[in-house]
């Protein structure tokens, strides 16, 4: 899809951005011409309105601004260049409270007047607190939300993400939280774009893009519940296999390309603008070459526990329940404390082994309980001579600890805790939390998501949305929730008596069945026995429902553990999922870059400002269908489950088009993509591979690429789409990285 330069301006100024105020929160039904005199004009709000906070990339108009309260989206304001002008502030009853911006996709730029899709988040503190929404606060929200919603989960998730934007990003002068407009705008727009670059959220021209914005996010705030901030944006960029900094390196030019066309001035004549290009692409690099230093600091504890005669990972839970009694068998344990630069999965062979942490940095221990003793090493009895009591003592990274908790005289619900923290930096802590139940209580472990497949099939939609009122089916044993007590000899009538199971549909679904249709879907029913757990499962007689249009592709499940009696949640986790049409399911979900090229492609410094024609190599991709992106089991697929593939393919630079940069075709005119349909060896074979070699010494072409270089490190990524749907452009996973040779 090609693209004048100044075109390319005034689409990505559109849609990077977001900030704006208006006096009413009523959703315009009117027609272009008519918004853009909305967009235009300097009407002063309601006398009710307050101007507070921002939300932001630029500028943008008409964006609905909803608060969460009392378990509901509250509209309380809307967005006008730049700021949020609050109308309903009397409707925000409780603080810390989770802001949302542009939910409905109505923002639009004040300049050019075109759509933003993504929505933002952030969280407001108090009444007289200002809010700002970004991309990088949205990730704040979703660990807040996560967490418990408290102000002490507010604080924790603001310095979570100061911490990673501030030394694993490497924008140490930041404050993500300050207001990103003013003087400052162009530091908090290298550092936007930065941000979604790692985690490859996509570009804001991509509409579809942006519309998984949100699920871009919340993935990475799951993650980051038992992971660092690096292990997490692995889990979403393939291309980001060493560390975050290596690959900043990489991306310099994609980011400085970002943020020069979002703050390009549209009034402005080609030579000014040309001049404010130049000008900001120096100011940029300057940023990002000073700024990306990324110390290493510790980011968080992993906690696992030690199984006898087994080294297998197991995470310890942040709550242990324990019975009114004396235990006799200690709770052995393994403290992992893991850096910024650290990757769970990378010191534990994949979450299969105990931890074996590099990092340098120890840790103390700021709280013990009472009762009980707890002893460093893995004891089988308990060494009063050896307790450890908090103190200043630092502990080396990975030491194992035995904890003997004698609690036979302790209050039933009462809580006892052991705090460790990080010497390097105190704002690391973990902190195990032991409850007291009554020894025929029935305590709850953990619960788990055991239900396959993870692919719902619908009845109707297109390859981009489902429909509304669309049907998918529950097969039996597809949502499974399956729960382990904490202790004791427990039977499904206990289970059945002390519990029960929530489901929630995500957002634009509800279940339905016994002709109801309800968000939420509560098991209170009689589970199944299976080894040391209970299963509760929703019967196939139920199925879900589109309440809205809404975009096809992975969703999630939240499940939690009730009380039978009081309603208190006990434990929750979730389940990824798939919703597709069942007219899509055969088409092709992802593409990847597999082992080719192997290595990056490479040129000698001195031809950088010539035409290159690149070494051969071939491009190799595999391609997986929903159900492969869904884990299905290749014998439970169609034998033929692969029913329509890509048939057009571009590699394009992360860099927009200029008038001497990028491929060069046969007529000597350069562009930032090139088609590359005829250079397939075979469209109907995974993976399909592009072969770009000299074939004159065979009777054929010279398929060799001709570049000149945008800079000294190019990303370049492959885009494909359907000749039915050619706008509709989605990008593989991987690229290939174009640089000069060191």
């Amino acid at each position: 899809m090609k693209k004048t330069l100044y075109k390319s301006i005034f689409l990505l100024i559109a849609l990077l951005l977001l900030v704006g105020c208006n006096q009413t929160i009523e959703e315009s039904a009117s027609d272009n011409t008519s918004k853009k005199e909305d967009a235009t004009s300097d009407s002063t709000p309601g006398k009710d309105a307050v101007i507070s906070g921002a939300v932001v990339a630029a500028p943008i108009d008409n964006a609905r601004v909803d608060a969460y309260v009392d378990g509901a989206w509250i509209p309380v304001g809307i967005t006008k260049k730049g700021h949020i002008h609050f109308s309903d502030m009397e409707k925000i009853t409780t603080y810390p409270v989770i802001l949302r911006a542009n939910k409905n996709g109505t923002g639009q730029n004040s300049k050019n007047y075109d759509d933003f899709k993504a929505e933002l988040r952030g969280i407001m503190m108090s009444k007289d607190d200002i809010a700002y929404l970004t991309p990088v606060t949205t990730l704040a929200a979703k660990i807040f939300e996560l967490n418990g919603s408290s102000v002490d989960a507010a604080n924790e998730a603001k310095r979570k993400v100061t911490s990673l934007v501030q030394h694993t990003l490497g924008f140490q002068d930041i404050d993500p939280f300050a207001d990103p407009l003013g003087d400052g705008l162009l530091k908090h727009e290298v550092l936007q774009q930065t941000f979604m670059v790692v985690l490859n959220l996509g570009n804001e021209t991509d509409h579809s893009a942006m519309l998984s914005f949100s699920k871009g996010i919340d993935k990475c705030a799951i993650s980051m519940q038992n992971n660092t901030f690096l292990g997490a944006a692995k889990q979403s960029n393939a291309m980001l296999t060493k560390s975050i900094a290596e690959y900043l390196t990489t991306q310099l030019a994609n980011i400085q390309s970002r943020v020069c066309i979002l703050l390009y001035d549209k009034d402005k004549n080609p030579d000014e603008r040309e001049k404010e290009r130049v000008q900001f692409s120096k100011t940029i690099h300057e940023i990002m070459t000073s700024e990306l230093r990324n110390d290493e600091i510790p980011e968080c504890f992993i906690l696992t526990k030690i199984l006898e005669g087994s080294d297998a990972f197991e995470q310890l839970t942040p709550e242990v329940a324990t019975p009114q009694q004396t235990n006799v068998i200690p709770l052995t344990f393994k403290v992992s404390l893991l850096s910024n630069a650290d990757n769970l999965s990378g010191i534990t062979e994949e979450s299969t082994k105990l931890p074996v942490p590099t990092f340098a940095g120890g840790f103390k221990i700021s709280a013990v309980p009472e009762k009980g003793t707890l002893n460093e090493g893995q004891l089988v009895s308990s060494n009063e001579d050896q307790k450890i009591t908090a103190g200043d003592k630092t502990y080396a990274n990975g030491t194992e600890f035995s904890f003997f908790f004698d609690c036979k005289t302790s209050p039933i619900d009462s809580k006892h805790y052991i705090t460790f923290t990080a010497v390097d930096n105190p704002a690391v802590t973990y902190t195990i939390t032991f409850k007291v139940k009554a020894q025929d209580t029935v305590a709850i472990k953990s619960v788990t998501s055991t239900g396959a497949p993870k692919l719902f099939i619908f009845d109707e939609g297109s390859h981009i949305t489902i429909h509304k009122d669309s049907v998918a089916t529950i097969a039996d044993q597809q949502l499974v929730a399956s729960v382990t007590p904490a202790y004791g000899t427990v039977t499904s009538e206990d289970m059945s008596d002390a519990v029960m199971i929530q489901f929630k549909a995500p957002e634009g679904f509800a279940f339905r069945g016994d002709n109801i249709t309800r968000t939420t879907m509560i098991l209170s029913v009689m589970p199944t026995a299976v080894d040391d757990s209970f299963t509760f499962a929703i019967p196939n007689t139920f199925d879900i429902i589109a309440i809205e249009d809404s975009p096809i592709g992975e969703k999630v499940i939240p499940i939690e553990v009730l009380d039978q009696k009081t309603g208190n949640r006990l434990a929750q986790t979730s389940t990824p999922v798939y919703f597709v049409p069942a007219s899509s399911v055969g088409r092709v979900a992802s593409i990847s870059i597999t082992k080719e090229p192997l290595a990056d492609i490479t040129y000698n410094r001195d031809v950088a400002d010539t035409d290159i024609v690149l070494e051969p190599f071939i491009l190799s991709c595999e391609l997986k269908t929903w159900y492969d992106v869904a884990e299905v089991p290749k014998d439970q697929q169609p034998s033929s489950p692969m029913t329509q593939i890509p048939s057009l393919w571009k590699l394009r630079f992360d860099h927009d088009p200029t008038e001497d940069k990028g491929f060069k075709d046969a007529n000597g005119i350069y562009n930032n993509e090139v088609d590359i349909e005829r250079y397939a060896s075979s469209l109907a074979v995974n993976p399909i591979k592009f072969e770009f070699h000299d074939f004159t010494s065979f009777g054929g072409s010279d398929c060799r690429l001709t570049v000149k270089p945008f800079s000294a490190s190019d990303t370049i990524s492959l885009y494909f789409t359907y000749t039915d749907d050619p706008e509709n452009e989605q990008v593989a996973t991987g690229s290939i990285i174009l640089r000069e040779q060191l």
